[in-house]
């Protein structure tokens, strides 16, 4: 089967509340985030992806064996980076990792621990006291023992919490690259605007319930309609925007003193034809990005009960 991932109306009663009926599929190669407010389903959903709890009703299933009864074959060449990891602060990253590469069997150890290191950018740090990191860094080491053994999926619950900006990219590089290989990744995030970029799906949670759930660019194409780049630029005159309105795409410009704003089919993304333009006309390009962030209007459309998404 090429599902990964499947849910189907799997419901978790709480002594004071309900999360779901959810309706999941995470496909191969799919990097699907889960996103949401503190609170609203997500780690109950990736508890149960897991088997760490039982679903009260309807069925959940990872790499096609329900996680609960038939625990090591759901779980085979699954990784996973809990919230908040609590390691033992008394190893260093490397002996960390070193010990869970011999528990698993690996028998290239030190090639994996030094690669994994490096994926998550803590090559420098492998051999300092897990007591000297940075709460960032060692949710960055928590990623890096989930890559150990080549996982053929990720699972990450909030794995850029506390994560400063160059250890963001490099998690988010590496969720990329990751994707591109032919693995699957199942993230979850309460910033939506830092899963953005690396996310080909998501599904939006609110109270214990799913507001909306699929790929980012059918729900933007389905959803959103429009959306504003902002580019500034210099020395853009009449003939050059008339060139930019003439794209495919651009639907109307505003100039505003230095900056232009653009607004396009939110199911085009124009920016690089944009951008080229501008620099084959001889302009300065300073910025061009969009104004709005794309989960973020989905979801407060959601919450709103705006748009159609909400059922």
């Amino acid at each position: 089967m090429s599902s990964v991932v499947l849910f189907e109306r799997a419901l978790k009663r709480y002594s004071t509340k309900t999360i779901g009926p959810i309706d999941l599929i995470v496909e191969r190669g799919e990097v699907m985030g889960l996103i949401g407010p503190n609170g609203s389903g997500k780690t109950t959903t990736i508890r149960l992806m897991l088997g760490l709890i039982k679903p009260s009703a309807g069925r959940v299933l990872l790499n096609g064996f329900s996680p609960f009864s038939k625990r090591v074959e759901a779980l085979r060449g699954v990784g996973y980076s809990p919230e908040l990891p609590n390691l033992p602060t008394f190893f260093t990253p490397r002996e960390l990792l070193m010990l869970i590469a011999r528990e698993i069997g690996l028998s290239a150890q030190n090639h994996e621990v030094e690669d994994a290191l490096e994926r998550v950018g803590l090559l420098e740090y492998s051999d300092t006291k897990i007591s000297k990191l940075s709460k960032g860094m060692v949710q960055r080491l928590s990623v890096a023992q989930a890559l150990l053994g080549n996982p053929h999926a990720l699972v990450l619950d909030e794995p850029l919490i506390g994560v400063d900006p160059i250890g963001a990219d490099h998690l988010r590089a590496l969720i990329s690259d990751f994707a591109s290989k032919g693995g699957t990744v199942v993230l979850s995030s309460h910033q939506l605007s830092e899963v953005e970029s690396v996310c080909t799906s998501v599904t939006a949670f609110r109270k214990g319930r799913v507001l909306f759930s699929g790929k980012v660019s059918e729900l933007v194409k389905s959803f959103l309609g429009v959306r504003t780049i902002k580019v500034d630029a210099l020395g853009v005159n009449k003939s050059i925007l008339e060139r930019v309105s003439a794209l495919e795409g651009v639907l109307h410009i505003e100039e505003d003193k230095s900056s232009l704003r653009i607004r396009v089919q939110a199911d085009r993304d124009v920016r690089a034809k944009i951008a080229r333009l501008l620099i084959e006309e001889g302009c300065e390009l300073r910025e061009i990005r969009y104004l709005d962030n794309a989960l973020d209007e989905l979801y407060r459309r959601a919450v709103l009960g705006e748009g159609g998404l909400e059922s």
